[in-house]
């Protein structure tokens, strides 16, 4: 292990000299002050030695092979050393994440507050790190509780549906994964056009071949409604009998579940694509979801080509920054929030600021709080990286 001392202004002047030289891979062993600057000890892994001993060639005796190997009790020592270097190794990462941290929070109290809270409303690191740098240089204290989540807030698309308004004819399909709230939100959409609209030039439409009683239901709200209601087995059945729904100004999809298998999700894609009248579609996030759950959930749709979405099971919710860092990592914009049961009281139309701020509340009740070694480890390695 190479050990070398460096002498710097700052942590972030020795920290570059000591990636110049020794590379990102290197470890800081100890720092101290030294008047008006610092002095860091770091190492780096030497090069491996290269092998010595491999065969010449075919007519190689074979006992140069074994000479070349190195005795069994000599590799059980290197196998000790290399699992003590790494546990060493990360001992030392750990350390300098701690060290950067500590600067950072020296050097930049605010924006580091910043983190700390966007954090705590289950912001992951890289959307947390995208809105702090996004931050003005010049942040005073008294505008600095709000600012991170204002920007935060700015980095959130939201939209109005672009189809199913007088005037504006077409069909809205409704996409999600199983248990997702697909056919609450049918309904939801439903009521709200049926009290602003009436039930002129509304229809219902259900797009399944396994969910048992999907018929049933397609059925039992459109009685329910006063609607007209179908069911077509697939896409291509719906995209071939499409034509009779062009006159209607609002025309609802209830689709199957998203699953694992891209195919059905690109069959229903082109399906919607061959359709005689436009197909919007929106993508539906349950809030109580977690980040790596929504993100298999875009995968999934990606054949599908959501144009929008919509939140749903806010009431089932213990955080928000799940699916606000999924809203901010996809670009996707969001159209509605479902914040309960109730047709269609528990829905409303979409506002940035109004999520975060229920993200806020949320985690306010629950009373999240990170401990500071863990934001250390949680942001450290990264402030370094971009030291």
């Amino acid at each position: 292990m190479k050990i070398k001392q460096y002498l710097g202004t700052d942590m972030r002047d020795a920290l570059r000299q000591i990636r110049a030289e020794l590379g990102a891979d290197a470890v800081i062993l100890s720092t101290r002050r030294l008047g008006q600057g610092v002095e860091v000890s770091a190492a780096s892994d030497p090069e491996p030695a290269p092998v010595h001993g491999t065969l010449a060639g075919a007519g190689a005796v074979p006992g140069a092979l074994a000479a070349a190997a190195p005795p069994a009790a000599l590799a059980a020592e290197q196998l000790a050393m290399s699992g003590e270097l790494r546990t060493l190794r990360q001992l030392l990462e750990r350390q300098l994440a701690a060290l950067a941290w500590n600067d950072y929070t020296r050097r930049e109290p605010l924006r580091a507050r910043a983190l700390c809270e966007l954090s705590e409303l289950g912001v992951t690191r890289d959307v947390a790190l995208q809105v702090v740098a996004d931050l003005p240089a010049d942040t005073g204290a008294e505008a600095a509780p709000q600012l991170h989540l204002d920007a935060l807030a700015r980095r959130i698309a939201v939209c109005e549906l672009s189809t199913g308004a007088p005037g504006a004819p077409g069909a809205v399909a409704l996409l999600g994964a199983a248990g997702a709230g697909k056919t609450t939100m049918l309904a939801k959409l439903a009521l709200r056009w049926l009290l602003e609209h009436g039930a002129d030039g509304l229809t219902i439409v259900t797009i399944d071949d396994e969910h048992i009683g999907a018929a049933d239901q397609a059925r039992s709200l459109g009685r329910l409604l006063g609607v007209p209601s179908f069911r077509f087995a697939s896409g291509a059945e719906f995209a071939a009998a499409a034509g009779r729904f062009v006159s209607q100004d609002l025309v609802l999809i209830d689709t199957p579940a998203l699953t694992a298998d891209p195919g059905p999700a690109g069959e229903l894609a082109a399906a919607f694509d061959s359709a005689p009248l436009p197909v919007q579609r929106m993508l539906l996030l349950p809030a109580s979801a977690q980040g790596g759950v929504l993100s298999e959930l875009l995968r999934r749709a990606a054949p599908l080509a959501a144009g929008c979405c919509a939140i749903t099971r806010c009431d089932e919710a213990a955080s928000l920054g799940g699916v606000l860092s999924t809203l901010v990592r996809s670009g996707l914009a969001v159209a509605y929030l479902s914040d309960g049961p109730g047709i269609p009281e528990d829905l409303r139309p979409a506002r940035a600021p109004q999520l975060v701020a229920r993200a806020v509340e949320l985690a306010r009740a629950s009373g999240a709080n990170i401990d500071p070694e863990l934001l250390a480890q949680h942001f450290g390695g990264q402030l370094h990286a971009a030291a």
